[in-house]
């Protein structure tokens, strides 16, 4: 008798609960949109200057590269030995590691804080829109052009500059 008591209470719980969900409003369903980040990165000016110092760095330190590439092969041409040889390509791998470590600890956090910087505003822009959910376009493998807000987030992104 007391189990059956149980199933009662517990059947009737559960309707409870399937009903309570079940009796919201059906007829509403989220607001979805996607956001195609790259071109909103090509649109950011913050994003298009640091990019250009990164580049212009990369540049500089490609030239340092260069320089030491063309004494390297210097030595070959005035017959330098295989241990003088070995002794500078050693020096010329070392410097293309620091220097790649240079760009990442200066370049990556910049990025990083730019990146937190869009995703705010994603949230801030989805908020006064209403939008329930905002997608980046590179993680689907479709999205309808209809749910693209992309050039009005980019509007919205340079009015708040």
């Amino acid at each position: 008798m007391k189990k059956v008591g149980f199933l009662v209470v517990s059947i009737a719980i559960l309707l409870s609960f399937v009903l309570l969900f079940a009796g919201g409003d059906t007829n509403q369903s989220p607001k979805i949109a996607y956001i195609d980040s790259n071109k909103v990165l090509q649109s950011y000016d913050k994003f298009i200057t640091l990019q250009s110092k990164y580049q212009e760095d990369a540049q500089f330190y490609q030239k340092k590269l260069n320089e030491l590439a063309a004494e390297i092969n210097q030595m070959k041409k005035d017959g330098a030995s295989e241990q003088e040889l070995n002794k500078k390509l050693a020096e010329y791998t070392q410097k293309q590691q620091q220097y790649s470590q240079l760009l990442n600890n200066e370049y990556q956090p910049k990025f990083s804080q730019l990146e937190q910087e869009i995703l705010q505003k994603i949230a801030e822009y989805a908020e006064i829109m209403g939008y329930d959910f905002v997608f980046n376009s590179k993680s689907m493998a479709y999205g309808s052009p209809k749910y693209d807000i992309t050039d009005k987030f980019i509007e919205y992104l340079k009015s708040a500059q």
